[in-house]
């Protein structure tokens, strides 16, 4: 389907290459999974297999689709073969409703009316969008705006579906919802998917082809089980990446498998020790009581909401796309109205879901020095901390999703704040970039700082956050330490605690097994 020829490519304002002499060929009516760490090129990669998307910059190489190189294929041929779902749900449409989202690209192709009505039907019925048919676009989840953009790529019946992250702002039961909707496409269509994703929970087992990308070359290819294993074998960092299966059966030294029942069998005959956190008694440093807010006259998004929030700890909320945890936060730095109580005497900075919005001069160094001349030095340093120090010069918009997280924690902590609120943070992250953001929020509530975050992330709030919480109903629900929380749970909960949850000692994450006999 595709074949890339010695791919070479530079961002017009960068000084390095983004793609480095990129080899491969993408077999028809398959799944390809392109994964990497944080600005190793995969979503560069993504946008050379779209004629409408290729970036502009300095480019050498080959990218042949079907046989004929892609600047040349006709415009038509690429609208209605190639589909590409974007990161981010809200920037892919254009309409204020779920019906016009479906039907835009069949009135720009000319389709005649009926024939649209009855292709919009098809594709509401396939995906079973009739209850949100007549909504408005920006009244819907994430996982609803995902389901929409799929909904309306394959109305125009594509032979390629091209996803970039497309999971990365869904929460775990609408992920799961989403990739099972994507087996059922590949299953029914024989379409050729190609995909990346840091998170590699389920995507990785679906896959038929496996593709690593690090610092824009490719460094391993082939069937997932065998790239886990040569990855594990090798020690690279990537590793962590991996499925909790994974690393869970490479700590005990079993046969790796994608199946949960086998690789419970296998641990079950094992001795094995967790570590154990010790946690403290903190005073209060936010307090919300009795908390209503929304959005329309009637319809409370928060409802009757009480929460504590100690110093110096990490507090984890988690739950539902649209369950009211970015609402909570807006009401926390007080930028939409509410009743209730809210108490705090601190300093509170906000770091929004979106990076982008914080983001104001065409240099990332330039930018940051926004926060104050003073700075430089400190601006040094934790650029270092974050791995960004060679994207200085960087368009912060040419940068990849996860290290815009990390330059935007970054000009977030430039004004020293006494709590930071944190909405998605370790979104398109790798978990070695996310591993480091947690190991910088460590040391921030080392020196005092309280950190109150929003995630889909459970594996990252299982392994940073002090205290987490459930949104659901208006409420935070269930707080505890993640160790109870997670082990408690029977489906929002971490893949290690499924496979070991009828054991006595329940595991939350690979990292905690100390030893085994």
């Amino acid at each position: 389907m595709y074949e890339i020829n010695n791919l070479t490519f530079r961002y017009m304002l960068s000084d390095r290459n983004s793609l480095e002499q990129v080899s491969l060929k993408i077999k028809k009516g398959k799944i390809t999974l392109i994964a990497g760490p944080s600005g190793s090129g995969k979503t560069t990669l993504l946008r050379h297999l779209k004629k409408e998307l290729l970036p502009k910059g300095k480019r050498s190489g080959k990218v042949l689709y079907d046989e004929q190189e892609i600047e040349q294929l006709k415009d038509l041929q690429s609208v209605k073969e190639v589909g590409y779902l974007f990161q981010n749900p809200s920037a892919q449409m254009v309409m204020d409703t779920v019906w016009h989202e479906i039907a835009f690209g069949l009135e720009n192709l000319g389709m005649p009316y009926e024939q649209m009505k009855r292709t919009v039907a098809e594709i509401v019925n396939y995906f079973d969008l009739q209850k949100i048919y007549h909504e408005d676009t920006d009244k819907l989840s994430g996982g609803q705006k995902q389901l929409v953009n799929l909904a309306a790529v394959m109305a125009m019946h594509p032979k390629v579906l091209i996803l970039d992250e497309p999971t990365a702002q869904l929460d775990p039961a609408a992920r799961k919802d989403f990739l099972v909707m994507l087996q059922k496409l590949h299953k029914e269509f024989g379409l050729t998917i190609i995909l990346t994703s840091h998170n590699l929970e389920d995507v990785m087992e679906m896959s038929d082809e496996c593709v690593i990308l690090d610092d824009g070359k490719v460094i391993e290819q082939g069937n997932p089980k065998e790239v886990a294993r040569h990855l594990q074998k090798i020690q690279h960092p990537l590793e962590q990446s991996l499925p909790q299966i994974l690393r869970l059966e490479e700590k005990f030294q079993i046969e790796l498998t994608f199946s949960m029942e086998e690789a419970r069998e296998q641990i079950r005959k094992k001795e094995y020790q967790l570590i154990k956190k010790t946690h403290f008694e903190r005073k209060t440093v936010l307090s919300i009581s009795h908390l209503y807010a929304g959005y329309e006259k009637g319809k409370d998004v928060l409802s009757n909401l009480s929460v504590e929030v100690k110093e110096g700890e990490i507090f984890a909320a988690v739950g539902a796309n649209g369950s009211g945890k970015s609402t909570l936060l807006s009401c926390m730095v007080k930028q939409m109205k509410f009743d209730g109580k809210l108490k705090c005497k601190k300093k509170i900075v906000y770091m929004p879901q979106d990076p982008t919005l914080l983001f104001v001069k065409d240099q990332l160094f330039e930018d940051l020095l926004e926060m104050g001349k003073e700075k430089e030095v400190k601006i040094d340093k934790l650029l270092e901390m974050a791995d960004l120090m060679r994207e200085k010069k960087s368009h912060p918009y040419d940068l990849s999703g996860g290290q815009q997280q990390m330059a935007a924690l970054i000009k977030v902590l430039l004004a020293d704040p006494e709590i930071l609120l944190l909405d998605e943070p370790t979104k398109g992250m790798d978990r070695e970039h996310s591993r480091k953001f947690g190991e910088l929020l460590r040391k921030l509530t080392d020196q005092g700082k309280t950190i109150f975050i929003v995630s889909h992330d459970l594996e990252f709030c299982a392994e940073y956050a002090d205290r987490v919480g459930m949104m659901f109903d208006g409420k935070i629900e269930g707080i505890d330490e993640p160790s109870k929380f997670f082990a408690q749970n029977y489906f929002y909960t971490t893949e290690c605690a499924k496979i070991t949850r009828d054991f006595e000692k329940v595991i939350i994450l690979p990292q905690e097994v100390v030893s085994v006999c």
